[in-house]
């Protein structure tokens, strides 16, 4: 799985982030990068987020 530098350095994760900023984060990550994968404790939430965002 190779590296989008530039958007990580770009998109910080947030320090002490809420749940919410957590799932954002990640669901904007795994669309950009997917260096690695979503962690398994907020997992459904994002997933829920990537399919509403593609719905129109």
């Amino acid at each position: 799985m190779a590296i989008n530098k530039e958007w990580h350095r770009s998109h910080r994760m947030p320090q002490k982030a809420t749940r919410e900023q957590r799932v954002a984060w990640h669901a904007a990550h795994v669309a950009a990068c997917c260096c690695r994968e979503i962690p398994l404790s907020i997992r459904p939430d994002v997933l829920k987020l990537r399919e509403s965002r593609r719905k129109p």
